[in-house]
Protein backbone atom coordinates (compact mmCIF):
# COMPACT_ATOMS: atom_id res chain seq x y z
CA UNK A 1 0.00 0.00 0.00
CA UNK A 2 1.16 3.41 -0.82
CA UNK A 3 0.95 5.10 2.70
CA UNK A 4 3.57 2.64 4.03
CA UNK A 5 5.72 3.78 1.09
CA UNK A 6 6.63 7.06 3.27
CA UNK A 7 6.63 5.59 6.73
CA UNK A 8 6.92 1.89 7.83
CA UNK A 9 7.09 2.27 11.60
CA UNK A 10 4.95 -0.47 13.21
CA UNK A 11 2.91 2.31 14.99
CA UNK A 12 2.01 3.81 10.97
CA UNK A 13 1.45 -0.35 9.97
CA UNK A 14 -0.94 -1.10 12.57
CA UNK A 15 -3.59 1.59 11.75
CA UNK A 16 -3.12 0.52 8.02
CA UNK A 17 -4.24 -3.17 9.15
CA UNK A 18 -6.57 -2.46 10.95
CA UNK A 19 -8.08 -0.23 8.16
CA UNK A 20 -8.01 -3.34 5.74
CA UNK A 21 -9.42 -5.81 7.82
CA UNK A 22 -12.25 -3.72 8.15
CA UNK A 23 -12.63 -2.56 4.57
CA UNK A 24 -12.28 -6.51 3.66
CA UNK A 25 -15.21 -7.20 6.30
CA UNK A 26 -17.42 -4.61 4.94
CA UNK A 27 -17.22 -5.49 1.48
CA UNK A 28 -17.71 -9.24 2.26
CA UNK A 29 -20.99 -7.88 4.06
CA UNK A 30 -21.61 -5.62 1.01
CA UNK A 31 -21.36 -8.43 -1.63
CA UNK A 32 -23.58 -10.76 0.97
CA UNK A 33 -25.96 -8.49 0.88
CA UNK A 34 -26.08 -7.70 -2.35
CA UNK A 35 -26.84 -10.80 -3.42
CA UNK A 36 -29.52 -11.22 -1.37
CA UNK A 37 -31.41 -7.91 -2.85
CA UNK A 38 -34.72 -8.76 -4.48
CA UNK A 39 -35.40 -4.99 -5.39
CA UNK A 40 -33.51 -2.66 -7.10
CA UNK A 41 -34.29 -0.18 -3.89
CA UNK A 42 -32.85 -2.49 -1.23
CA UNK A 43 -29.72 -2.78 -3.38
CA UNK A 44 -29.47 0.85 -3.42
CA UNK A 45 -29.68 1.13 0.31
CA UNK A 46 -27.27 -1.71 0.13
CA UNK A 47 -24.72 0.65 -1.56
CA UNK A 48 -25.93 3.28 0.34
CA UNK A 49 -25.06 1.62 3.67
CA UNK A 50 -21.48 0.52 1.96
CA UNK A 51 -20.30 4.06 1.08
CA UNK A 52 -21.30 5.08 4.71
CA UNK A 53 -19.23 2.86 6.65
CA UNK A 54 -16.41 3.36 3.89
CA UNK A 55 -16.34 7.00 4.90
CA UNK A 56 -16.29 6.41 8.43
CA UNK A 57 -13.77 3.46 8.06
CA UNK A 58 -11.40 6.40 6.14
CA UNK A 59 -12.04 8.95 9.03
CA UNK A 60 -11.19 6.69 11.66
CA UNK A 61 -7.76 5.66 9.37
CA UNK A 62 -7.29 9.08 9.03
CA UNK A 63 -7.85 10.39 12.75
CA UNK A 64 -5.60 7.06 13.82
CA UNK A 65 -2.86 8.11 11.89
CA UNK A 66 -2.95 11.61 12.67
CA UNK A 67 -2.41 10.71 16.29
CA UNK A 68 0.24 7.80 15.44
CA UNK A 69 2.45 10.58 13.72
CA UNK A 70 1.70 13.35 16.15
CA UNK A 71 3.39 11.38 18.11
CA UNK A 72 6.26 10.09 16.24
CA UNK A 73 6.43 14.11 15.46
CA UNK A 74 6.39 13.06 11.85
CA UNK A 75 3.20 14.81 11.09
CA UNK A 76 4.72 16.45 8.13
CA UNK A 77 5.05 12.95 6.31
CA UNK A 78 0.97 12.78 6.52
CA UNK A 79 -0.19 14.55 3.76
CA UNK A 80 2.82 13.31 1.56
CA UNK A 81 1.02 9.50 2.45
CA UNK A 82 -2.32 10.85 1.86
CA UNK A 83 -1.84 12.82 -0.74
CA UNK A 84 0.31 9.34 -2.85
CA UNK A 85 -2.04 7.14 -1.20
CA UNK A 86 -5.46 8.17 -2.21
CA UNK A 87 -4.96 9.54 -6.17
CA UNK A 88 -6.70 7.63 -8.46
Amino acid sequence: MKLLEHNTSPNVQEPIRQFLVNYQVMSDCFWERYDHSNTFEEVLECYYQFSKNQCTIVETLLENLKFTLDKDNTRSELVMMFKDAFTF
